[in-house]
């Protein structure tokens, strides 16, 4: 079985991108990069290896953990490829959600139970 740093440099070499390339696509810098691909360097955040396997075509699973299917598909053009489910959104719709992302996990249940139920939080 092949150990993270390598499948980090397997996914890098699908993307055909250089360290420096890859690590603008994350929002991460060069050395990030260059540290998930050494043997004793850092691992990559979840998000990260998310985005790596997105851009690679490699499974999540076998990026991270080495197990399952190697490759699920053609290596995508961009990490940030929106959902297919936000595309049908108007642009009030994509704020609102963009916003939304932006809150604390108890923001978050505090602005639902808001819109769920608008009288919950009246009464006392």
């Amino acid at each position: 079985m092949s150990k993270l740093y390598e499948r980090v440099r397997e996914a890098r070499t699908l993307t055909q991108l250089t360290q420096e390339a890859l690590a603008g696509e994350l929002g991460v810098s060069r050395g990030a990069v260059a540290q998930w691909e050494m043997a004793e360097g850092t691992t990559p955040s979840v998000e990260n290896l998310i985005g790596l396997a997105k851009r690679s075509g490699l499974h999540f699973e076998y990026l991270a953990t080495g197990r399952g299917e190697r490759l699920f598909g053609a290596p995508s053009l961009a990490i940030a490829d929106e959902p297919a489910s936000y595309r049908d959104l108007n642009e009030q719709q994509r704020l609102l959600l963009a916003q939304f992302e932006t809150l604390s996990p108890r923001q978050r249940n505090g602005l639902l139970d808001l819109l769920v139920d608008p009288g919950k939080g009246r009464r006392r």
